[in-house]
């Protein structure tokens, strides 16, 4: 299969008081998306940790609609809200990549020359 787009899942570190929880998210997102990786929906997480904390996890998906979908599933949902609570900084995008990228930055190009900025 193909990822042309993909998920950014972030964070710094442990709101004080809640790092229990925050590893609780940590061990659910890994599981959530490992399955979903298992049922084809996305490839298999690439977790990132920095050496003093915080990171990030990137779950690569087939296209744009299948990462918003994959964002819109209830026990996904859920853990991502409590992520919210558990974590500082916080942050999901969806970005893409593979033939998705190239397009774009294909497009970018035109319209720069275009524009004659390029």
């Amino acid at each position: 299969m193909k990822w042309n787009a993909a998920l950014m899942l972030s964070y710094t570190k442990p709101i004080p008081g809640r790092e229990a929880k925050a590893m609780e998210v940590f061990a659910d997102a890994l599981t959530m998306y490992g399955k979903l990786a298992a049922d084809g929906k996305c490839a298999e997480p690439e977790v990132f940790h920095h050496l003093i904390g915080g990171g990030m996890f990137i779950i690569k998906t087939e296209n744009l609609e299948a990462a918003h979908e994959i964002l819109d599933m209830d026990d996904i949902r859920r853990m991502l809200d409590t992520a919210m609570f558990t974590v500082e900084d916080f942050n999901v995008e969806t970005v893409v990549t593979g033939e998705r990228l190239m397009r774009n930055m294909s497009l970018y190009t035109a319209i720069g020359t275009e524009l004659g900025y390029i």
